[in-house]
C-alpha cells in the first residue's frame, strides 16, 4: 500500500471570492485515498499564499520528508494551485520532492510526469495562476491608480483621519478626532523649540497615540497638507496629485516642519529691539568668557552712548562706534581683488557647463527610485497575502513622506542649477561692491550680509577683530587668487582661469 502526506492550502481572498474550503479539500483528498487504498500518515492545511514556498506548514511538511526519507511516496493536494502558483519555484520544489523519493499530484489534475508530453500540460497547470495572479495584480495597480490621480486616499486612513464613504459610496478619508493634535504636533515642531521627542511625548500625553518611530513619518507625509504621492510606474514618472480630502495643515506649515527636520530652521533667538547703532548685536563673542555680546545704551555726559557688553558678569565693554568702525575696515581688509572675482566668474561657468547633469541629483533620484521599489514590493505582497492591509499601510507611510521629501530637493537642486549662472553674477557683484553695499544698506540687510559673511561669531579684541572662518566662497576665492599669485611669480603657462576649486552653490546662494 502507497504512503501519502495530503496537503490542502487556502488564501483569505480565496476563500471570500471563490468558495474554496480547507474543509472541503480535506474530505476530497481523504475519499480519493480510502477508494485507492493510499495510507495516509500525514496531514498539513494552511491559510497562506502560494506565490512561494516560504509557508509556514509546507516547510513542516518538507522538513517530515526529509526525516522519514523512503517511507512517504506521494504528496497529494486538489489541484496544481493548491501546491504553487508560481512555475519556476514549482518546478524546483517537484525536483526537489523527487531526489526525496515522493511524487506529487493533483487528485483533480494528475499527470503522469514520466511521459515527457505531460510536462506541457504540467506547465499550463502551473502558469494559469500565476496569470491570473499578475492580471489581477495588474487590475489592482491600475485601479488605485485611477483612484489616485482622482486625488482619493486608496489605503488605510492615517492618523488624524479615519475612512468613510462620500455621496456616491466612495471610499474616502475625513478629518477624525486626532486631526486637532496633528494639527498640534506639526506648530509645535514648526516652533522649533522643542525637540521632536520632547513634541512626541507631549502629544502621548494629551492622547495621541502614534509611536515614537511613527511620529516622524507622519511629519513628513504630505497627505496632511491634502496631497497625494502618486509613485512612478512605468513611463509615468512620480507626481504630487491635489488630494479630495480635506488637509488639516497648510502647505506652509508642512514645508516649514520639513525646514526644522533638515535642519534648515533654527530655533528662535531671544527677541531684542533692532538698534541703528548696534548692527554687530548677536555676532559678537566674548573675548573673556565666550559668551555672545549683547548691547544696549547708555546715558552720560549729556548723551546718550551705545556699548556691546557681556552679560557674564566678566564686566567686556566695549564702544559700539569704536567697534562698527573697525568693523567696516575689515571689510576693506577681506574685499577681493577685481581680477580674482572675475577669475571666480570664469570659473564657475566653466563648473556649470562642464557639470550640467549634478551628481547629487542623480544620488537623490536612486534614493526615490529604491523607495518606490519598496512600495511596489510591499504592494505585491500585500496582494499576494503575505502582508497584511496594516502592514503595507506602514511602509507605505514611512517612505511616501521620505520620497515626497527627496522629490522637493531633487526640484530645489534642479532650480539652483539652473539659476547658478544668476547666482554667481550677484555674488560677484556684491564681492565687487562690498564695502559700499554694507554702509549702505539698511540694518536687517547690514545684518544678513553678516551673518552670510560670518558663519561663525566675531571676537574684537585690542582695536581688531578675529574670526576662524569665513563664507566658503569668499575663502575660495582667495585661495584662487593666492594660488594665481604664485603662477605669476613663477611665471607659469597660462590655464584659462579655469580651476579645480569646488564651490557648493549653497553657499554662492547664501551670499
Amino acid at each position: 500500500m502507497k504512503k501519502a502526506i495530503i496537503y490542502v492550502r487556502v488564501s483569505t481572498d480565496e476563500q471570500s471570492e471563490k468558495g474554496y474550503s480547507l474543509q472541503h479539500q480535506e474530505d476530497r483528498l481523504r475519499q480519493y485515498c480510502q477508494q485507492q487504498q493510499i495510507d495516509i500518515i500525514g496531514f498539513y492545511k494552511e491559510d497562506h499564499s502560494a506565490k512561494t514556498f516560504e509557508r509556514p506548514a509546507f516547510n513542516e511538511l518538507l522538513k517530515f520528508l526529509k526525516t522519514k526519507r523512503g517511507n512517504v511516496d506521494l504528496l497529494l493536494f486538489l489541484k496544481w494551485d493548491r501546491f504553487s502558483r508560481n512555475a519556476a519555484d514549482a518546478y524546483s520544489m517537484i525536483s526537489q520532492l523527487t531526489k526525496l523519493g515522493v511524487e506529487p499530484q493533483a487528485i483533480e489534475q494528475p499527470l503522469d510526469l514520466n511521459i515527457p508530453e505531460n510536462k506541457i500540460m504540467l506547465a499550463f497547470y502551473l502558469a494559469a495562476p500565476e496569470v491570473e495572479n499578475d492580471r489581477r495584480s495588474l487590475n489592482v495597480i491600475a485601479g488605485m491608480r485611477r483612484a489616485m490621480k482622482d486625488g482619493r486616499h486608496v489605503t488605510m486612513a492615517p492618523k488624524g483621519y479615519k475612512n468613510a464613504r462620500n455621496e456616491q459610496n466612495r471610499p474616502i478619508i475625513v478629518p477624525s478626532k486626532d486631526a486637532p493634535m496633528v494639527k498640534w504636533v506639526f506648530e509645535e515642531v514648526a516652533k522649533g523649540v522643542l525637540s521632536i521627542k520632547e513634541v512626541w511625548r507631549t502629544a502621548r500625553r494629551k492622547g495621541l497615540n502614534v509611536g515614537r518611530s511613527n511620529i516622524w513619518y507622519l511629519l513628513r507625509n504630505p497627505i496632511y497638507y491634502g496631497k497625494i504621492l502618486l509613485p512612478a510606474y512605468k513611463d509615468e514618472e512620480t507626481k504630487i496629485i491635489s488630494g479630495l480630502h480635506e488637509p488639516i495643515i497648510s502647505e506652509d506649515l508642512f514645508y516649514e516642519v520639513q525646514d526644522v527636520l533638515d535642519g534648515k530652521k533654527r530655533n528662535p533667538k531671544p527677541k531684542y529691539t533692532a538698534r541703528e547703532e548696534l548692527p554687530l548685536r548677536g555676532f559678537l563673542q566674548c573675548p573673556r568668557c565666550g559668551r555672545a555680546l549683547t548691547g544696549s545704551p547708555s546715558r552720560g555726559n549729556g548723551g546718550t552712548y551705545f556699548y556691546y557688553h557681556c552679560t557674564n558678569g566678566c564686566k567686556e565693554r566695549v564702544k559700539a562706534e569704536e567697534v562698527n568702525k573697525c568693523f567696516t575696515k575689515e571689510l576693506a581688509r577681506i574685499t577681493i581683488k577685481d581680477k580674482y572675482i572675475t577669475l571666480f566668474e570664469k570659473a564657475a561657468e566653466h563648473y556649470y557647463h562642464q557639470n550640467q547633469e549634478r551628481k547629487s541629483e542623480k544620488e537623490v533620484q536612486t534614493e526615490i527610485d529604491k523607495h518606490l521599489q519598496r512600495i511596489k514590493k510591499a504592494q505585491q505582497l500585500l496582494l499576494d497575502g503575505e502582508l497584511s492591509a496594516a502592514e503595507y499601510k506602514e511602509i507605505k507611510s514611512q517612505y511616501e513622506p521620505e520620497i515626497a521629501q527627496l522629490e522637493r530637493k531633487r526640484q530645489d537642486i534642479e532650480q539652483m542649477d539652473a539659476n547658478l549662472l544668476e547666482y554667481v553674477k550677484g555674488t560677484a557683484d556684491l564681492l565687487r561692491n562690498l564695502l559700499r553695499y554694507y554702509n549702505n544698506a539698511t540694518l536687517p540687510v547690514k545684518q544678513k550680509l553678516i551673518g552670510s559673511i560670518y558663519p561663525k561669531k566675531l571676537i574684537y579684541e585690542k582695536n581688531e577683530f578675529r574670526t576662524t572662518e569665513v563664507n566658503e566662497v569668499i575663502a575660495a576665492i582667495r585661495r584662487l587668487g593666492a594660488a594665481e599669485e604664485k603662477r605669476e611669480k613663477e611665471k607659469a603657462p597660462e590655464t584659462g582661469g579655469q580651476s579645480e576649486e569646488v564651490i557648493r552653490i549653497g553657499s554662492i546662494q547664501s551670499l
